[in-house]
């Protein structure tokens, strides 16, 4: 299943508009002010289908109860493991976005961050296309509804926007993830991924607060531009090559791995 075929520019794949409020160079935006401190210092948290599974080991008379109630329906499986998955690839991404913005020479902006997040749920969603359609469609219909929900959450919490300001800027980030996503399938079916990767990053990732990709004086894509497309572009095919390798019932219960860096 590809996703959704949205046509978009690929000189503005990121609300131009919305990257103006960037120039607070909030780190992360203040919703990352938390997760700054150590990891150990944060309360674990809990799987909703761990749960489900616990649940499912009560007394028979119990779990006969429960599945009268839909707990146990397929539905409620996939919705729980999107939402499993939306935390480990908000986890993921959070941990690995200082390294990229590092490495990666990202710029340092909010919706870099949600950016980060978007490159992650659609390697979480190439995982899922190996697998037949109807066993994650709720799950991740689910998961990318978190996604956008927190997005809301942090333009409105920590920008102050107003619902209709908020709506306009995630109505635009969502047609330009979706476009963002398609033009990475199409590249990972080039002859050469990694170079075509690098190009669809160039257009969408590594851009200046008004949207325009990153240029020198000639026009052309900057040194420091190209390298760090293609550091992401390597750090994006390996995190697929490796998510290829989870078995499928760990992948449909939200139990993603990654690579090392």
């Amino acid at each position: 299943m590809m996703l959704s075929a949205v046509r978009l520019s690929s000189r503005r794949a990121w609300p131009s508009a919305a990257l103006r409020l960037t120039a607070v160079r909030r780190p992360l935006c203040a919703t990352a002010t938390a997760t700054a401190a150590p990891v150990a210092a944060s309360p674990p948290v809990k799987s909703i289908v761990a749960e489900l599974e616990r649940l499912s080991e009560k007394p028979a008379w119990q779990v006969a109860l429960l599945r009268l109630g839909g707990v146990f329906n397929d539905e409620q499986w996939q919705a729980a493991a999107g939402a499993d998955m939306y935390v480990n690839l908000v986890t993921r991404s959070r941990a690995q976005h200082p390294e990229l913005v590092r490495d990666a020479q990202l710029p340092d902006r909010f919706y870099t961050k949600l950016q980060m997040q978007g490159l992650h749920a659609w390697l979480a969603h190439v995982r899922l296309r190996q697998e037949p359609n109807e066993s994650f469609k709720t799950l991740f219909r689910e998961m990318m509804e978190k996604m956008w929900q927190q997005a809301e959450l942090d333009l409105t919490r920590d920008f102050e926007m107003g619902y209709i300001q908020m709506a306009k800027h995630i109505k635009t980030a969502q047609l330009a993830w979706h476009g963002l996503c398609k033009n990475l399938d199409v590249a990972l079916e080039a002859e050469q991924p990694r170079e075509a990767m690098s190009a669809v990053l160039l257009r969408n990732v590594f851009v200046d607060e008004e949207g325009d990709p990153l240029v020198d004086a000639d026009g052309e894509p900057t040194a420091e531009a190209v390298s760090g497309s293609l550091v992401l572009a390597d750090y994006l095919l390996a995190q697929r090559a490796h998510l290829l390798t989870l078995p499928s019932e760990d992948v449909l219960k939200g139990r993603l791995t990654w690579a090392a860096p």
